[in-house]
């Protein structure tokens, strides 16, 4: 079922992501913003416990997207 506004209305053919209603995305860019935020404040000891360098867990809490 779409959203009654929703752009797939329109054109089908767009892709999913643009046609998520626009408080969904933010909602799931402001989870990734903290995620990030807090995998930035993880002390070597947990970032080796999950695998990631300094270098990675810096690159990664850097993305914007």
């Amino acid at each position: 079922m779409t959203h009654p506004l929703s752009t797939v209305d329109f054109d089908p053919r767009l892709p999913h992501w643009r046609v998520a209603p626009a408080p969904s995305r933010l909602l799931d860019w402001s989870e990734r913003l903290r995620q990030r935020t807090a995998l930035a404040r993880l002390d070597d000891r947990l970032l080796a416990d999950v695998g990631l360098s300094r270098q990675e867990a810096a690159a990664e809490s850097l993305r914007w997207d």
